[in-house]
């Protein structure tokens, strides 16, 4: 018999299903999984969505409940139907990527203690309103003692010099539950929880009032719906959109494909889950049946493309054409994704997928390009993309994975200058149009949907508009940096909730692509620290401090030379410790990770107040802490530790540390890793970092060439070369062998730069100019005479001895030079580089010389 006094589980049953919000149960006890079929039953008494499927998701096989579950127990065999004749669609944790654009009408989560926070976005996101997400917590502790059970996430944070972990992260997503006005705690009979249980009604009862008021959107939809009636393709097309937002944004997408006269770019942008995919494959559809015959579409990666092809077929669906009748499909069968679309319903017509490096190569086919998460791709390559022909770009600016605003925002200047130097230029082509277009409401539930808030706030995911500084601009000389306590700022607390927000809203704003797995790293990993930059001001009037700058650091180091040298050997990728691993395997050399490093994983000025000095002045005080040099106002600390503390009435820990208050461990250096561009390059190299490292093979990565760059602590004074020193003797060589081979496309003056940033301050390098002679014969110069003095000859006779002449040009580690700066980049680009004439006209902008070319 069914439990008849569970009045709370179907209060919140119904009133999501009249709303079309979610819910979550989180049942705890002994075989939770005997309940999941009694929820389920109580479920289908007003959902109208019985027919659809079921999501469950689980660590492993070995880990899932149903397996643990004793042979021959009564109690599960009075369930048997239930998995018998619902369809269940069962997923690994690791592989919900796979489920991303699909629609469940309830969620089974086992193994909830495991869970990532991405796992957990990817998966509540594919629950549509009315529907239920149940975490089961197969356990006897007590909720407050929970922290301590997931030895899986454990392993990831791990490293050498720091073997415990803190489980904060799963402590403060169970008790952040509560926030959440359709959420219940229950136990493994359905009662709800004493923890839960206080204050829940009056807080359902108080949402729900404010939620009465109808949402208008539908009506819109409707009439748009009606409006449009036979008017082919569009209607079937717009039918099929969920929103009004999304049929706007359709309808804008087809005036652009009918109107060939015109050229437009069109940039959609929105949250997780408002049907960007889905619009850009009907409009696809919509593109085809005006008679584009070449379509081409690219994304960071063919994962991204799911939903896109899904809703290019429900397209042709609706336009009557039938697979292997009027299209075909074609699959890579290496890689396994669709690679092209062949139509040949009225005449020959191909939708092909390109990765952004291989668009330059077709630029003359192209009638329609698609772009998806494009924010995702380099800024360089993303350049490349634009050309004379329809351009529909989609990217996401928040949510989980979302890109940053940053990366939208430079994704919107680069179309507004690619369109401004377009209409400057020849005015006999066709005129361009650029338009953006965001979507606001979501397609598979209502607009404020309690679950989505909760998930937003918790994982702060939601964009947050850059605040005002109270304190304005201060002197970069006065301000100072502080550690952030951890246990203070992930302790649940409203002012510390507000300080989390800022940080990350922060990071958001940065060039850095966020992700949900980043609060979790931060949360529990031992070896991470979040520290700030703050200026000098009096908290009394009980604000929280401006936040100028953020650094995300981590330790790493201290590796056993053995341990490292037995995984070379072996071949092995061991994860963590990031720059150890790579420098060590670069240079073959074990030692290197024993020393001791922090390495820098994000710093990020506020942008109202970049390149004013604030983040060098963060570096310069990270690096005088560590050498123990640097002296602070003790008074004045103290007083905005205490301050800060005596914000609210409830008693927290300082959310602020003093850093004289903390043993910092000898290091060695300081390290980055970041994706090679000129202004973060000429950024790290004016803090006194150098370059070491810089990865090959980067037409792949979507995040362009990876760069490590070292900066040595002090060390005491010494006649012999550092080690530093002779690696970077050794990145120089290999540097200057690969500038024609694997680095040939790298910007010229960030190669200059690079070789600047070799030479500075490099001792042990210098040779005589009687040894140029060793490398160049008399008839060599004779040459070089004749080209330069007489200008009798032209370059061609001399470009044989242009790459010696550059190797020994830039291998002297003289101060002095006799060239000029535009002349040593030409130099590095047809005597390094191996670029001709036309390419560096091109890059550097100068006319002069374009006559040697012939």
């Amino acid at each position: 018999m069914l439990p008849q006094k569970k009045s709370e589980i179907s209060e919140i049953i119904k009133k999501i299903t009249e709303t079309n919000f979610r819910a979550i149960f989180l049942i705890v006890g002994l075989f939770p999984v005997y309940q999941v079929p009694v929820v389920h039953y109580k479920w289908s008494k007003f959902s109208s969505q019985i027919k659809k499927p079921i999501l469950w998701c689980y660590k492993d096989h070995k880990s899932s409940l149903l397996k643990k579950i004793p042979k021959g127990d009564k109690k599960w065999k009075s369930h048997f139907n239930f998995f018998n004749q619902t369809k269940i669609r069962y997923c690994y944790h690791d592989q919900t990527n796979q489920i991303l654009g699909e629609t469940f009408g309830m969620c089974v989560v086992e193994n909830f203690e495991m869970i990532s926070p991405n796992v957990l976005a990817r998966v509540i996101e594919t629950i549509e309103g009315g529907g239920l997400i149940i975490f089961l917590l197969d356990t006897e502790n007590n909720l407050n003692n929970l922290q301590n059970i997931s030895n899986g996430i454990k392993k990831k944070f791990k490293n050498s010099p720091y073997k415990t972990v803190n489980g904060r992260f799963f402590e403060v997503l169970l008790f952040s539950l509560n926030s959440c006005p359709t959420f219940l705690a229950l136990d493994d009979k359905l009662n709800v929880l004493k923890n839960n249980q206080k204050n829940w009604e009056e807080k359902f009862s108080n949402f729900f009032e404010k939620e009465k008021k109808k949402d208008e959107s539908k009506n819109l939809l409707y009439e748009l719906i009606k409006n449009i009636q036979g008017m082919e393709p569009l209607s079937c097309l717009v039918s099929k959109t969920k929103t009004f937002d999304q049929a706007r944004a359709l309808l804008t997408f087809a005036e652009a494909v009918a109107k060939r006269k015109l050229i437009s770019t069109i940039l959609l942008t929105s949250a997780r889950g408002r049907g960007k995919s889905a619009v850009l494959g009907l409009a696809s559809a919509a593109a085809v049946a005006y008679g584009y015959g070449n379509i081409f579409i690219t994304a960071p990666a063919p994962e991204n493309l799911h939903s896109f092809f899904a809703f290019l077929f429900i397209g042709f669906k609706l336009l009557n054409y039938d697979e292997n009748i009027d299209y075909e499909i074609i699959q890579n069968s290496k890689l396994k994704f669709i690679e092209k679309v062949r139509i040949f319903s009225s005449h020959r017509q191909e939708i092909t997928f390109l990765f952004p490096y291989e668009v330059k190569e077709r630029k003359n086919q192209i009638e329609l390009l698609i772009i998806e998460e494009a924010a995702a791709i380099p800024e360089e390559d993303f350049k490349n993309l634009l050309g004379p022909y329809n351009v529909f770009i989609s990217s996401t600016n928040s949510g989980y994975e979302g890109s940053g605003r940053a990366l939208s925002l430079k994704l919107l200047n680069n179309l507004k200058e690619f369109h401004y130097s377009a209409s400057l230029g020849d005015k006999s082509q066709k005129s361009k149009i650029l338009k953006e277009i965001i979507l606001e409401e979501p397609i598979r539930y209502s607009k404020n949907d309690p679950v989505e808030n909760w998930l937003n706030s918790f994982l702060c995911l939601d964009p947050v508009s850059n605040p005002v500084f109270l304190s304005g601009c201060p002197d970069p000389k006065l301000c100072r940096l502080f550690l952030v306590d951890r246990n203070a700022l992930f302790s649940g607390h409203k002012v510390s909730k507000c300080f989390l927000q800022k940080i990350f809203g922060l990071f958001a704003s940065s060039h850095y692509r966020n992700s949900p797995d980043d609060l979790q790293l931060l949360c529990d990993a031992p070896s991470h620290r979040i520290l700030i930059l703050i200026p000098p001001f009096n908290f009394s009037i009980g604000f929280l401090p401006d936040v100028l700058c953020a650094l995300h650091v981590s330790y790493e180091g201290q590796l056993s030379r053995f341990f490292v040298q037995k995984n070379l050997l072996k071949g092995k990728n061991v994860s963590g410790d990031l720059i150890p691993w790579v420098i060590s395997k670069y240079y073959l050399d074990p030692s290197f990770a024993e020393l001791s490093g922090v390495r820098i994983i994000r710093i990020v000025t506020h942008p109202d107040i970049q390149n004013m000095g604030y983040g060098t002045r963060a570096l310069n005080l990270l690096q005088k802490i560590s050498n123990e040099e640097v002296e602070f106002n003790q008074e004045a600390k103290k007083k905005i530790i205490n301050d800060l503390e005596n914000v609210s009435e409830q008693k927290i820990s300082p959310v602020l540390v003093d850093l004289e208050e903390k043993k910092f461990l000898k290091l060695d250096y300081f390290g980055v890793s970041f994706g090679l561009t000129f202004p973060l390059f000429c950024f790290w190299r004016k803090n006194g970092f150098f370059i070491v490292f810089l990865q090959e093979n980067s037409k792949k990565l979507s995040t362009g060439q990876v760069c490590i760059m070292l900066r040595p602590c002090k060390e005491k004074k010494s006649t012999k070369i550092s080690w530093v020193e002779n690696y970077r003797r050794e990145f120089f060589r290999k540097f200057l062998n690969l500038l024609g081979i694997e680095f040939r496309s790298i910007p010229v003056n960030t190669v200059y730069n690079i070789i600047e940033n070799i030479k500075d301050n490099l001792k042990g390098l210098h040779f005589k100019q009687d040894k140029i002679r060793d490398f160049l014969t008399s008839f060599d110069f004779n040459r070089l005479f004749f080209f330069v003095e007489k200008n009798s000859i032209g370059y061609k006779v001399i470009l044989d001895i242009l790459p010696t002449l550059s190797r020994v040009t830039f291998w002297c580690f003289s101060q002095k030079t006799n060239f000029s700066h535009l002349e040593n980049l030409i130099l590095i680009s047809i005597g390094l580089q191996n670029k001709t004439i036309k390419e560096v006209t091109k890059e550097l902008s100068v006319k002069n010389f374009s006559h040697l070319e012939n």
